[in-house]
């Protein structure tokens, strides 16, 4: 129904806290397993914590042992990379870790993480604007996929998921990406004296895609605390599979 194109920008975005960077770090780990290199850029944490989350949803644990460890990082190698910057960055900067990234290390996905640390301030209507013009310039000239993360307003009920249009500051941001999607947690599902399991954990909105099937709609998802993973269906955490560098597909969890 979906798909994360080269040369396309999507905008991966909901309230605080409700797992939008944690899911699409799945998603990366995902793309890193089908054979694709990925780097994260993330301004809020440093890559220590980045990477530690990762090799939990990897191993499908929640005690790493030192092997474990070691797995996920012969794992990765060569198909994962972490920007070490936490704090706000210059727009050209980013621009030019991007390409050094598609030029020198072949990555055909890099994660922005987030908007806000791009831009001098929320309501900077025109620097949002104008980042992410560059940055659809940027996958459609390096024929990549840039994944964007960004914080839905704050003024919203918390207790619903939001739409593209809740987008924190311009509206232009949403109209300019060709995918939108939006991350819900249901917090309020385990405030309840007596929990429903019928109702999801999380919800995944594919509220725009521009191109492609044009399918929009919702999945419903569980979260799996051991793996810190969001399944679609099931109990058991995703495995990560890979092909190594001889031909052969292997189990790498």
């Amino acid at each position: 129904r979906v798909a994360l194109r080269p040369g396309e920008v999507s905008l991966w975005f909901g309230y605080n806290g409700h797992g939008k960077s944690l899911l699409l770090g799945q998603a990366v780990l995902s793309l890193c397993a089908q054979g694709q290199r990925t780097c994260v850029a993330s301004f809020e944490m440093r890559p220590r914590k980045t990477l530690a989350r990762m090799a939990r949803q990897f191993a499908d644990s929640d005690q790493l042992s030192p092997r474990q460890v070691r797995d996920f990082v012969t794992w990765a190698q060569g198909s994962l990379w972490l920007y070490d910057q936490t704090s706000t960055v210059e727009p050209e900067r980013v621009y030019a870790v991007i390409r050094y990234c598609a030029d020198k290390l072949k990555v055909q996905h890099f994660v922005v993480d987030n908007l806000t640390k791009c831009v001098a301030a929320d309501d900077d209507y025109a620097g949002q604007k104008a980042v992410v013009d560059k940055l659809t310039a940027l996958a459609q000239g390096l024929n990549i996929h840039i994944h964007l993360v960004h914080h839905a307003r704050k003024d919203r009920d918390e207790t619903r998921p939001p739409r593209k249009m809740d987008a924190l500051g311009a509206s232009a941001i949403t109209n300019l990406v060709d995918n939108v999607f939006i991350v819900w947690r249901n917090k309020a599902k385990y405030e309840k004296a007596e929990v429903d399991h019928n109702q999801p954990d999380a919800v995944l909105i594919c509220d725009k895609q521009r191109h492609g099937t044009g399918w929009e709609g919702l999945q419903n998802l569980a979260y799996h605390g051991r793996s810190m993973q969001y399944l679609e269906r099931g109990t058991h955490a995703m495995t990560m599979r890979t092909y190594p560098h001889d031909g052969g597909l292997r189990d790498a969890a």
